[in-house]
């Protein structure tokens, strides 16, 4: 965990004089303005699900305050199928070294399910009867132009903040190298299959 969160790393990107934040737009409604559009959005969406829905996992939270501590650290996974949920994070141990400055404690515990057409996908699922179709979005992908798919439902796998920022941060760099070298910016940098 970065030592002032993810938070103000966000923050410092969206501060850059070149990036714009537009909300309550959708991607469709502005794709044409620009050069070269990268997705983090999932790619069956993209394709407007013309081959199907991947199945995703979404997430429903639970909100706990609490006085005091409520279990010592930042999270605790639940794999034992007798438990509802899958995890509780306690925000405050994140940064642990700012955590004894409270009094109160806020906590989420996290139920997973599978996602319908209007939740927020969080987990592609990449079950074995998926596995066609998830190819034939990807062959669709490899025909389009100005685009680049990425992250976790870009490329439709399971990613860990951890590589999914440091996946992002070499992409950055394979950009840079490619627009110095008048090179194409690719569909995808890491393979989805």
């Amino acid at each position: 965990m970065p030592e002032d969160g993810y938070t103000a790393i966000i923050e410092n990107i969206l501060k850059h004089d070149r990036i714009e934040v537009r909300l309550g737009t959708s991607f469709e409604a502005v794709a044409e303005e620009f050069d070269h559009v990268f997705y983090t959005g999932p790619i069956d969406r993209y394709f407007g699900f013309r081959l199907g829905r991947l199945g995703y996992r979404t997430l429903d939270f639970e909100r706990i305050e609490d006085e005091g501590d409520y279990q010592g650290t930042a999270v605790i996974n639940y794999c034992d199928q007798s438990v509802p949920f899958t995890r509780i994070s306690e925000h405050k141990h994140f940064a642990p070294w700012e955590a004894d400055k409270f009094s109160r404690t806020v906590c989420f515990r996290e139920y997973s399910r599978l996602a319908g057409e209007q939740d927020i996908p969080y987990y592609p699922i990449r079950q074995v009867h998926e596995k066609r179709m998830l190819e034939s979005y990807i062959e669709l992908a490899r025909t389009e132009k100005k685009i680049s798919f990425l992250g976790r439902l870009g490329t439709y796998r399971y990613l860990d903040m951890d590589v999914t920022i440091s996946e992002a941060l070499a992409a950055c760099d394979r950009i840079d190298q490619l627009v110095a070298a008048g090179e194409a910016i690719p569909v995808f940098f890491v393979d989805p299959t």
